[in-house]
């Protein structure tokens, strides 16, 4: 018998356990709080809950808010989420008209109203956070404006560039993840609240009134689908993920660069570690750790996929699960940010190293012009230089070893070859072109939108 009842006290504590999410949504503690506060006004209106009442209901609620925020609320684990916890606090400070707060609103309705303030919130903090990377980064790029490096493409030195130029297209990256969030941000700016289980509300809620309170541009239009979406958290995870990838890219390179091979950068000692066994190392641990933080988010968006891929409409409690990987994902990015924007602060570069990278035959491009601009096709010239390349290297030698008499020799040609790397970068003088003017105009155009 003794072993039976134990067998039921733990399937009971199992089960509470199983279905509860208090554990994770009680984070949405501010935003359950502000639609009930605008939840018992529009109850006013409509006289369910009289003046005093509503009063009363508010004053509790502000108090509630700072019992929370001061870590002083009593958490009942046996109420299974948030919004079962703060109504019983309510009925405790108030008495028994505490439950009218829940009249027409159901937890359905309620709950993809709060997570969508929480994406709105949380969005206007990792716009702000990528904007001081991007100030980083443009910082940065205006302090390198004179410092020459090689390009790459597939991993392979291409063609002379600016590092500024370069900085300035993780620049790019990061403006359109912002574009991307405040897209998202326009996605979940709609008012489910009032579509109450599935049906839509009994009761003659002002649904403006309440979109206006809880700041929602609009109000959505079928309540079956209000209680049933979760796109705009399927979206922000989307976006999040491709913004990870980036700062993932990001890090990549910069680990490239700080290799002694490549020697390029050098980061802060407050963000490498040393070997636990080998003394000489400085391991790029932090950028490393935004590197494989990716896998991470890119397994929440999935996870948020797969959950809602096959689900009847309307509201089904598989749904709960959308808080894991949301909350998981924004604190990992979040976290990110802030550390690359350190990150970038505090490197330095080395502008000898950089320099010293481009010599080689990572002018050849430019060479080809020039015949090209001479008379010859480029399709010519591209196999005049490539061969004269194929050459060079039987000879241990690059384009870089040889001056101007020597390449017109070889080239057979007797036009003037005078090429150098800053008059190849110069030459890129196009809109987008790594051209000093160009990179400082778009430098200057950054600090502008950034108000830097």
């Amino acid at each position: 018998m003794k072993k039976n009842n134990t067998e039921k006290v733990f399937s009971k504590k199992l089960l509470s356990d199983f279905s509860s999410s208090l554990n994770l949504d009680k984070r949405l503690y501010k935003e359950d709080i502000d639609l009930s506060i605008a939840y018992s006004k529009a109850l006013k209106k409509i006289h369910i809950l009289s003046s005093n009442e509503q009063k009363k209901i508010e004053g509790a609620l502000k108090k509630i808010l700072k019992e929370i925020k001061n870590e002083n609320f009593n958490w009942k684990t046996d109420l299974e989420d948030i919004h079962m916890n703060i109504e019983s606090r309510l009925h405790d400070l108030v008495g028994s008209f505490a439950g009218k707060i829940h009249t027409g609103k159901s937890r359905n309705d309620q709950i993809a109203t709060i997570e969508r303030m929480f994406v709105k919130n949380t969005i206007i903090e990792l716009i702000e956070k990528l904007g001081n990377l991007q100030k980083e980064i443009v910082s940065k790029a205006d302090n390198c404006i004179d410092i020459i490096m090689p390009s790459y493409t597939h991993l392979q030195r291409a063609q002379p560039v600016l590092l500024s130029h370069h900085l300035m297209a993780y620049y790019e990256m990061i403006q359109r993840d912002k574009s991307r969030l405040m897209n998202c941000y326009q996605i979940a700016d709609e008012l489910i609240l009032g579509s109450g289980a599935v049906a839509g509300s009994f009761y003659n809620l002002d649904r403006n009134f309440l979109a206006k309170e809880l700041n929602f541009k609009r109000v959505n239009s079928n309540s079956i689908d209000g209680v049933s979406d979760r796109d705009f958290i399927i979206e922000f995870l989307s976006s999040i993920s491709i913004s990870m990838m980036h700062l993932s890219r990001i890090s990549e390179e910069i680990i490239i660069w700080s290799s002694e091979e490549f020697n390029f950068i050098k980061l802060s000692e407050d963000v490498v570690t040393t070997s636990s066994m080998m003394p000489q190392k400085r391991n790029p641990d932090f950028v490393e750790l935004i590197r494989g933080k990716f896998g991470g988010i890119i397994g929440n968006f999935i996870s948020i996929l797969v959950t809602m891929k096959s689900l009847p409409f309307s509201y089904n409690r598989d749904m709960q699960e959308d808080k894991k990987p949301l909350f998981d994902s924004v604190d990992e990015f979040s976290n990110s940010i802030i550390n690359m924007t350190h990150i970038i602060k505090k490197c330095k570069f080395n502008k000898v190293n950089l320099e010293n990278a481009t010599h080689g035959n990572i002018l050849a491009t430019d060479l080809a012009d020039v015949l090209s601009l001479n008379g010859e096709t480029f399709r010519e010239a591209h196999i005049k230089v490539s061969n004269l390349t194929q050459d060079l290297k039987k000879q241990g030698k690059v384009i870089s070893d040889l001056d101007s008499k020597e390449l017109k020799k070889l080239l057979g040609i007797e036009i003037n070859l005078k090429i150098d790397l800053m008059g190849s970068i110069n030459s890129r003088k196009l809109k987008g072109g790594t051209s000093l003017k160009q990179v400082k105009k778009e430098i200057m155009n950054a600090k502008k939108l950034l108000k830097i």
